[in-house]
């Protein structure tokens, strides 16, 4: 069982064991981890600057966002507890380790953004009032903006044929991106909003559909299409393979 999480830095630190875990293990989770530590932990410095407009319910705000994936993945792991489809995709296809590590943190770029935002917006404020968040939802949607183009600077170090793949027309980060960030004030927002004015039964059903829906388009980036499934392997196999060396790379992002 884990030690509940209720502030910034212990979701920090339980990120800082999960990398730990995962480079012991040889686990690709560990290069969505890092990355999301560097997320929280500059919401965590904007908080101590003055950036969000009301700072205790930011941290609220953030912290239930990233139990969100801890959770999931010590579901996952104890096989105990509910785990989104849209995570669960994610983390079989870590296990697998037969994807460039762009899609890795493409995949969970996805569940987190596409489905875990909106639950953890609504979920921060009572019933029917998320819409004083708005001003840091919009904040924190700048911070995700920000370390993702940060992340795909970094990504050249370590995974050099990438650029190939997107030149070939795959673009694992513009397809995504464009849906998890550009269109996250309307399509991540609408989502909070309606979970926020639903009823608890209404609620699961909402939360279930959007988990359908983030897992088909994960599906999508964890499995391209024919045409360019042999570029992939080639890129793959130009990637770094030393776990360790990767996850210190991005975390340099």
């Amino acid at each position: 069982m884990i030690e509940p999480i209720e502030t910034i830095d212990a979701a920090i630190l339980a990120m800082d064991g999960e990398v730990d875990r995962c480079v012991d293990c040889a686990d690709a989770g560990g290069y969505f981890t890092i990355v999301y530590r560097a997320v929280t932990q500059r919401v965590r410095d904007g908080i101590a600057a003055g950036e969000f407009a009301d700072g205790d319910r930011m941290e609220r705000f953030d912290v239930l966002f990233a139990r969100r994936y801890l959770d999931a993945r010590a579901n996952w792991r104890s096989g105990v507890g509910d785990v989104p489809e849209s995570w669960r995709l994610a983390f079989e296809t870590a296990e697998r380790g037969r994807c460039l590590i762009t899609q890795h943190l493409l995949l969970g770029i996805n569940a987190h953004i596409n489905l875990d935002l909106g639950v953890a917006a609504a979920a921060a404020a009572p019933p029917g009032e998320v819409e004083a968040l708005r001003d840091d939802f919009e904040t924190i949607n700048d911070v995700l903006a920000e370390l993702v183009d940060r992340m795909q600077a970094s990504l050249a170090s370590v995974s050099p044929w990438t650029r190939y793949v997107d030149i070939a027309g795959l673009r694992f980060d513009e397809a995504l991106v464009t849906f998890s960030l550009r269109r996250a004030r309307a399509d991540a927002w609408d989502f909070a909003t309606a979970l926020s004015a639903a009823s608890p039964d209404e609620r699961r059903r909402l939360e279930a559909r959007r988990d359908t829906e983030v897992a088909a388009l994960g599906a999508r980036i964890a499995r391209p299409g024919r045409p360019l499934r042999w570029l992939v392997g080639a890129a793959q196999r130009r990637e770094r393979h030393d776990l360790n060396s990767v996850i210190t790379g991005l975390g340099r992002s």
